[in-house]
């Protein structure tokens, strides 16, 4: 997995180090961030489906907290897997095309200089994190048959098809430009095109049809994904004229991505540690190319009028590759180590961060628990039904009471079993109808201050 030589011990050495730091740094933390606490919230149940997210990563999540309990340190463990398995995958399949080990070492590396990768995904992407493996993992099984075309690597093919629709709808995207690249280029073509592939979407449709079968049947779920997804891309804009504006939104969500490189790069050029060559002509240049427009073409035709960086990372992590193949360095193993120092001291900053930030006195989302809620909970409404008003809120609860079912209002996809207990709400607005009455209240809670109250139906 990781190589020969020295160099990949010292790829596994990061891999491992940061793997500890991603689990530990959730200790540091008084409550569950965003993706954590919907892992917390969602693992109460096995579904096909969980609201707008493909369920794979929630199904592992699922095992693993059989396994090991509901603990903090369960959903950050995964995380921690994926993003060791991100460098050691990268760097595997950087030394199959590259060749050298400094070159494959610094296309490792080089995620430190994206933002959205050493802060994002190191701290709480989660089904983001699954998708950059399947991809990358993807691109190096492309590489395999291109070589090979044996039948094990169509096997692969197929399920990391089926893990990479299973991880983030997002991967459509690639599947997509892998399509139109064979279509253009030959080698690939032959690799793509063959009667073998037959086993790849055989393997790939068996994985994906119970899940699929879930969104698009009789109900509606499907209708919920693409509001979300028209939410996502489309922000408070309703039915936008046609501009070219869009264009401009993901130019900036691709310089968002790479900036930090691009400036790298340009002090590495002004100062001769490196010089530029132009690109071999192959298919992986080509996916990078297509993959672009592929993007492009979808902002434009759907008008899309924000996007998140974190929603391209996983399509152009493996392009690192391409851009180490696009230069020539004068010391590669100076410039490595310092790569190895940067990565190092970046782990360190994350690490410390929130305790940095609670000794600073810098307010952060993550500071606040959520032991008032939990303990008005327990100890008035022990025999109720609880409805929290968000996953967030229901998965941190979730936490402190591994031992309830807890509902959230915007969990769409759960279907209510009526169990007769009485229902308490929690919600930030006292209810409008007359037919409620509010029990409690917490008021000023967290960082946001926000007013909390406890209310059921009269009767209860």
């Amino acid at each position: 997995m990781v190589g020969k030589g020295d160099s990949g011990y010292k790829v596994a050495l990061l891999a491992f180090i940061s793997f500890l730091a991603i689990t530990g740094i959730t200790l540091l933390k008084s409550a569950l961030e965003l993706e954590d606490a919907e892992q917390a919230y969602y693992t109460q149940w096995l579904r096909l489906g969980y609201d707008d997210q493909p369920p794979l990563y929630t199904w592992v999540q699922y095992g693993i907290n059989k396994i090991i309990g509901v603990h903090k340190i369960a959903f950050s463990l995964f995380r921690g897997v994926l993003f060791a398995l991100t460098l050691l995958v990268l760097y595997r399949f950087a030394l199959v095309r590259l060749k050298y080990n400094t070159k494959a070492q610094l296309a490792t590396l080089l995620l430190v200089l994206v933002p959205v990768c050493i802060d994002f995904m190191f701290r709480r992407l989660s089904h983001t994190s699954l998708l950059c493996i399947a991809i990358i993992g993807t691109y190096f099984c492309v590489h395999q048959l291109i070589k090979y075309k044996t039948y094990p690597y169509y096997v692969l093919l197929g399920l990391l098809v089926g893990v990479g629709i299973l991880s983030k709808y997002n991967f459509v995207f690639f599947l997509i430009t892998l399509l139109v690249v064979s279509i253009w280029d030959k080698k690939l073509f032959s690799a793509i095109w063959n009667i073998r592939v037959l086993i790849s979407i055989i393997i790939a449709l068996a994985i994906i049809y119970p899940h699929i079968s879930w969104l698009l049947g009789s109900s509606g779920y499907q209708v919920f994904l693409s509001e979300s997804i028209q939410e996502k891309v489309m922000g408070n804009t309703i039915k936008p004229t046609f501009s070219l504006l869009p264009v401009l939104t993901f130019l900036k969500g691709i310089l968002a991505l790479v900036y930090i490189m691009l400036i790298v790069l340009a002090l590495g050029f002004f100062f001769k540690v490196l010089t530029f060559k132009k690109p071999v002509n192959s298919w992986f240049l080509k996916m990078a190319i297509i993959q672009f427009l592929v993007l492009l073409l979808f902002f434009v035709i759907f008008q899309t009028q924000k996007v998140e960086t974190r929603w391209l990372l996983p399509l152009f992590i493996p392009f690192t590759i391409l851009l180490m193949e696009s230069i020539e360095l004068k010391n590669g193993m100076k410039v490595v180590k310092i790569g190895y120092w940067l990565f190092y001291s970046v782990l360190f900053a994350q690490v410390v961060r929130t305790p940095l930030e609670q000794l600073l006195q810098i307010k952060s989302s993550v500071q606040y628990g959520f032991h008032p809620v939990a303990k008005m909970l327990e100890n008035k409404y022990p025999n109720d039904q609880w409805t929290l008003p968000n996953v967030t809120y229901a998965g941190n609860i979730r936490l402190l009471q591994p031992g309830r079912t807890i509902i959230a209002q915007d969990d769409y996809s759960y279907e209510d079993k009526h169990t007769g207990e009485p229902k308490l709400q929690v919600s930030f607005n006292k209810p409008a109808n007359g037919q409620y009455v509010v029990m409690d209240s917490i008021l000023d809670f967290g960082k946001e201050k926000q007013n909390i109250y406890f209310y059921s139906a009269l009767g209860n």
